[in-house]
């Protein structure tokens, strides 16, 4: 994996002297097409068995999220919807228009498993 330097300051303390951290430099971005391709290469299945499929889980994993579920892939990892929103002094006081609905995002975490195995085989190399 490729990385290349870049040069921080720190914005709570602006006297301490920045520094240089390391940042990733990915790649192509791989789409469904190449995901395609690669399954039906792998597998019985056709090319559009395989992105019906696709597109069925992509349907699943909407419908279960926006219904409050995790989702989760073992050996991949656990999808789920988390969001941030203003506090209540009272418990009776908080409802959901305290929720800012621009912080809603899916999260998503790893198996242990599938971490372990990318920390063991990815390699670095510095870019200019």
């Amino acid at each position: 994996m490729n990385y290349r330097s870049l040069f921080r300051t720190n914005p709570q303390d602006e006297k301490v002297p920045g520094k240089y951290y390391p940042y990733p430099v990915y790649e192509k971005t791989i789409g469904l097409d190449d995901f395609v391709k690669e399954i039906s290469h792998a597998t019985s299945l056709t090319p559009t068995d395989v992105r019906a499929a696709i597109t069925e889980i992509v349907e699943i994993f909407h419908r279960y999220l926006v219904r409050g579920h995790k989702v989760k892939l073992n050996g991949v990892g656990t999808f789920k919807v988390s969001f941030k929103g203003d506090g209540a002094d009272k418990s009776e006081d908080l409802t959901a228009s305290n929720i800012d609905r621009s912080t809603i995002k899916v999260t998503f975490v790893a198996d242990a498993p599938l971490n372990q195995e990318i920390r063991n085989e990815v390699s670095f190399s510095k870019i200019s």
